[in-house]
């Protein structure tokens, strides 16, 4: 009896975090892409470019929203066989946003524009729209693939030309070249043997396996039913068609037929993305009406996806602050951030944003400047360093920083260094004789201070550097004072 009492107790007093954590409708904005992927874990997982709200979403496969992913103008998205999360952004400063498998900030591929050759056309700035993406495999290297639209010259004049760009991930090296044909619907994705699969107008490639030609028609994305065996095209903008490929070649391709056509309840007028999810379902993001339609495999509706969000409790921190000595740097430890850190849903800090830096002086990460906005994870955090200026200028500096609890930023909260303790006037961080010595100096004019190092010895504020000054400096350390 008393066994059966202490397990039910714990039953019911202990229950887990989960089982009370309340949920909330998460809505979409101009979704523009979607994959699904599996974790390290064996877990269904998916990642959703949702471009107007400048994020990505990383969510469960029945809806429940992971982590969020802040990018600017995110256009596609891809996942990588390690988990790592790319995210193509669109725009003057086209890049790849890199994620670690949690959603936490990993590294980011800069310079698209250039290195995609996107030519500088008079009057117009260069712009890169990604259209599509995805990680293949190519002579046993992975790629990243990058379907995007651009200005090129290929006859008198430049023209805005589809060009398919690759990036391989081991570092040596990148390239594009065109389509062949002006702006249209395309689609890059990850075939079923490994390698890049990609369509445009009038032609799809699958390499390794066939091309499909019929240059009346357009071709957009593409998604794969990797169990079934069967590959699913948009066409034309309304229509999605599929073939199966179970035993296609070069000389005998796939045949496309049509499987599901837009009507005015299910309206598929050039959606952005196609994928594969759990129970070979077809998703398809309608960004026009800011939702992603779920069709069963015989082409049959099944539902609108729906997201939710376990509600969050913004985390909180708190300032703190650090003193330079003799010149020297500040190093900073986890511990510094960690311990000015609380989050009520007991979620561990994992990231810093760096929401405005020091007036003086200058932070760095791992020996390169911390610029304006940077996130740095938490992990990182012991490579933080403040450097002071060769002149120390005035007797503190300040910088802001925020903490991420995996889902939210909290408020800004401050640190304060210190760059010249109050009555210290010789520097090594501590009050001593010494420094009363220095200001006894001063007073008999046998030396000179600069403004800031009267400020920083001036211990009662009172404007003067006096006897008053040095004698509080003695009491602080003998302790009186």
């Amino acid at each position: 009896m008393l066994t059966s009492m202490v397990m039910l107790l714990a039953t019911v007093i202990v229950p887990s975090h989960a089982a009370y954590a309340a949920t909330a409708p998460f809505s979409l904005n101009q979704p523009r892409d979607i994959e699904f992927y599996k974790t390290m874990g064996g877990e269904t997982e998916m990642v959703i470019a949702d471009t107007g709200n400048n994020r990505v979403l990383r969510a469960t496969a029945n809806g429940s929203v992971l982590s969020t992913m802040e990018v600017n103008d995110p256009t596609a998205v891809t996942v990588r066989k390690n988990g790592l999360i790319y995210v193509g952004e669109s725009g003057e400063n086209a890049k790849v946003h890199i994620f670690n498998p949690d959603g936490t900030v990993h590294s980011e591929i800069t310079g698209l524009i250039s290195k995609f050759s996107v030519q500088q056309v008079s009057g117009i700035t260069p712009i890169m729209n990604i259209k599509s993406m995805a990680i293949a495999e190519s002579n046993g290297s992975e790629v990243l693939y990058v379907y995007h639209d651009a200005y090129r010259k290929f006859s008198s004049s430049p023209e805005l030309h589809t060009i398919l760009g690759n990036i391989y991930l081991d570092g040596t090296g990148y390239g594009s070249g065109s389509t062949g044909g002006l702006l249209g619907n395309v689609g890059v994705e990850r075939g079923d043997n490994g390698e890049a699969w990609y369509s445009q107008k009038g032609f799809i490639t699958l390499n390794g396996i066939s091309n499909l030609s019929k240059p009346s028609d357009s071709f957009g994305e593409l998604a794969v039913d990797v169990v079934h065996k069967y590959l699913y095209v948009v066409v034309n903008e309304t229509e999605i068609q599929r073939a199966s490929y179970a035993s296609a070649s070069y000389s005998s391709p796939p045949v496309l037929e049509k499987w599901l056509s837009t009507s005015a309840e299910y309206p598929i007028d050039d959606p952005d993305a196609i994928a594969i999810g759990p129970n070979e379902q077809l998703y398809i993001t309608d960004a026009a009406n800011n939702r992603i339609i779920v069709f069963n495999s015989d082409g049959t509706f099944d539902r609108f996806l729906g997201l939710t969000v376990e509600i969050n409790q913004k985390p909180e921190v708190g300032p703190f602050s650090k003193t330079v000595k003799k010149g020297l740097p500040v190093s900073f430890t986890s511990t510094d951030f960690t311990s000015n850190y609380a989050d009520a849903d007991g979620q561990e800090l994992t990231d810093v944003r760096i929401t405005s830096l020091p007036g003086s002086g200058r932070l760095q990460l791992n020996g390169i400047d911390v610029v304006q906005s940077q996130v740095i994870q938490a992990s990182e955090l012991g490579t933080l360093t403040f450097i002071p200026q060769a002149v120390e200028v005035g007797i503190k500096t300040t910088f802001s920083w925020q903490a991420k609890d995996g889902r939210d930023f909290s408020d800004p909260a401050t640190v304060t260094i210190f760059l010249r303790i109050k009555g210290d006037a010789n520097g090594d961080g501590v009050l001593t004789p010494a420094d009363a010595l220095l200001v006894n100096k001063y007073i008999k004019g046998l030396i000179t201070f600069t403004p800031e190092q009267i400020e920083a010895l001036d211990m009662n504020d009172d404007g003067v550097l006096d006897m008053k000054d040095s004698v509080l400096i003695m009491g602080v350390y003998l302790g009186i004072n």
